[in-house]
C-alpha cells in the first residue's frame, strides 16, 4: 500500500535524473535514481510520480534521458 502523504511528481524530486542540458519540464524524460528502484532502470517523465518522492532538485548526468537510460546514478 502506498503512502499518499509522500506522493509527488518527478519534476520536483531529487531522485529524478535528467541530461545536463535538459529542461526541467513535465515532458522531459530521465532516470529514476531512488536507491531501491535503480535495479529497474526506470525511464520517467517529469509528469510521472510515485510514493518514493523526495523534494529536491533533479540530478543531472549524460545519458539519463536515453531509451533505455545509460547513465549511472549521480547521487
Amino acid at each position: 500500500m502506498s503512502n499518499i502523504s509522500s506522493w509527488g511528481l518527478c519534476i520536483q524530486c531529487k531522485w529524478w535524473q535528467i541530461d545536463p542540458d535538459a529542461s526541467i519540464e513535465k515532458a522531459t524524460h530521465g532516470l529514476c535514481i531512488d536507491e531501491d528502484l535503480q535495479k529497474y532502470v526506470l525511464r520517467v517523465s517529469g509528469g510521472s510520480g510515485c510514493n518514493r518522492f523526495a523534494n529536491g532538485v533533479p540530478a543531472r548526468a549524460k545519458g539519463s534521458g536515453s531509451t533505455p537510460p545509460v547513465a549511472k546514478p549521480a547521487r
